[in-house]
């Protein structure tokens, strides 16, 4: 009976931790593409002038 539920609580554990890392991943892509874009259009910027 103790492993069973060992089990299923670990899955359960596991899916959440998917989640979580899903939306991390979400929030800090998309705060670090701007920043990526931004110091791209400065160093294009400081390029061509």
């Amino acid at each position: 009976n103790f492993p069973i539920v060992f089990k299923s609580a670990w899955k359960n554990q596991k899916k959440k931790k998917n989640k979580e890392k899903r939306e991390f991943s979400r929030k800090t892509s998309f705060r670090q593409n701007r920043f990526f874009y931004k110091v791209v259009i400065q160093k294009l910027i400081t390029v061509n002038t």
